[in-house]
């Protein structure tokens, strides 16, 4: 008898990171929704539930064919500018705008009213780390403001809810769950089933390197061997002394990795010109067969399929003008260049106006954080050892999407759902920790209770 998923909804969907890495932690993604168009043909294409596609202040929560209550997570990430520093200085640098009123703001408490109409067992609610010192307009900080309505102890704007939920809020960096990336998102996560929420330091399965060896490569020993082990171990009982399937996530796993880095996430990757065409564009094939632990993952080969006859989707970056591909190509490895530091006849932008940088990803490192500018421009995501930025595959990639989830949309795009996006392996990681620690052990004390109850009724007749 196959055992019952749990089931998920997930609102501003996206293209699907947290959908995905909700469904690899074993989750049924019920529905999703999304105000971008493009989005649509992104998630309907990798996922098993098409997506809905409208404004979310304007839709009402769908029949599920579930009891209210029955449910067993809302998750989600309402949309951030207002939240982020960069979001928050271009807001306010807009005559008669202040970000503390913009109406972004409060697209939260959408999300809070889905999950009280559904009552589920628990939520996850993602947004950016700037979140933190974001203040509502009467100057109290936005995260306590929140938690106080998630436990109903706040009233939501004007609308009667009732919540009553234990929340707290972790601020997560996605490098120490498997992610080849340096990013800090913010999580509030709640329950009303009585259950402790889970401290997710406990769940982290990677670290910082303690020296440069531990900086290289991570390289596959034995790339035949397989697993029927779920990638979503939940029992809590695996050998240390065996060697593990990458991803496996448990609580108070030991030893833990060293980062995943740039190299060990995108370096099989072929060039992108590599018959010397300029500017580089795209590229169709594999040259190479995975060589790291990571990139045997995210190859994602069905059992006896030989690399070869992989399809490589995405792996297409921008084009790019010959000043740029000369300032790439002086970059050193994993170094940065402000555009003001640049010598002044070399400037490609007015300095008073785009503060930005110049950034060659160091390989012995994850990456920076990749974003939705990405679309703009690629000058902060310069590839290690090639004059251009990187092609959407290499992002997909440092946001953990395995090679087989595709991106039918145009390459500008494609870098914006890529950077928009919960990266998979930490939302696997949310997940497994929401299912262990809240929905197993809340069944396991039903299941429990049901037993006492019914040793009671045999013992009254």
């Amino acid at each position: 008898m196959t055992e019952e998923r749990p089931t998920a909804i997930d609102l501003f969907c996206g293209a699907g990171g947290l959908s995905q890495g909700l469904h690899d932690a074993g989750f049924k993604i019920l529905w999703g929704i999304d105000h971008e168009e493009n989005t649509k043909l992104t998630y309907d294409e990798n996922h098993e539930r098409e997506m809905t596609v409208g404004d979310i202040r304007d839709e009402e929560p769908p029949d599920l064919k579930l009891s209210k209550g029955e449910l067993d997570l809302v998750a989600g990430g309402p949309p951030c500018p207002t939240f982020s520093l960069v979001g928050r200085s271009k807001i306010n640098s807009l005559e008669g705008h202040d970000n503390r009123s913009d109406e972004r703001h409060l697209l939260y408490e959408e999300f809070l009213r889905f999950v009280d109409y559904y009552q589920p067992k628990a939520f996850l609610m993602e947004n950016v780390e700037g979140m933190l010192s974001a203040e509502h307009e009467d100057g109290k900080p936005v995260v306590e403001t929140i938690k106080e309505q998630m436990r109903g102890e706040r009233q939501v704007a004007d609308m009667d809810l009732n919540l009553n939920y234990s929340a707290q809020v972790q601020v997560l960096n996605a490098a120490n769950y498997g992610v080849p990336q340096r990013r800090n998102r913010l999580f509030f996560m709640g329950n009303r089933v009585g259950s402790e929420n889970p401290n997710m330091e406990q769940w982290e399965t990677h670290r910082p390197p303690k020296n440069e060896q531990e900086k290289k490569i991570k390289y596959e020993k034995d790339p035949s061997r397989g697993s029927e082990e779920e990638q979503h171990t939940l029992d809590g009982f695996v050998d240390d002394s065996e060697k593990e399937e990458f991803p496996t996530f448990r609580k108070n796993k030991s030893p833990k990795k060293p980062w995943n880095t740039i190299a060990d996430a995108i370096l099989d990757l072929p060039p992108v010109s590599s018959e010397g065409r300029r500017p580089p564009t795209k590229a169709e094939e594999y040259e190479l067969g995975p060589v790291s632990e990571y990139q045997h993952w995210v190859r994602d080969l069905n059992e006896g399929q030989e690399w070869e006859k992989q399809d490589l989707l995405n792996h297409e970056c921008r084009g790019h003008n010959m000043r740029d591909l000369t300032l790439y190509k002086l970059l050193g490895e994993g170094t940065s260049y402000i555009i003001g530091d640049i010598p002044e006849e070399h400037q490609p932008f007015r300095t008073d106006i785009f503060p930005d940088k110049f950034k060659k990803q160091n390989p012995k490192e994850p990456s920076s954080t990749i974003v939705a500018h990405l679309y703009k421009d690629g000058h902060m995501f310069i590839h290690p050892n090639e004059a251009r930025s990187i092609t959407v595959r290499e992002a997909a990639r440092i946001q953990s999407f395995k090679d087989t989830f595709k991106f039918p949309v145009s390459r500008t795009q494609a870098f914006k759902q890529v950077g928009n996006a919960v990266p998979c392996l930490l939302a696997q990681a949310l997940g497994t920790a929401i299912r262990t620690e809240i929905l197993d052990r809340q069944s396991r004390g039903m299941n429990h209770r049901g037993q006492i109850d019914n040793q009671v009724s045999e013992q009254e007749i």
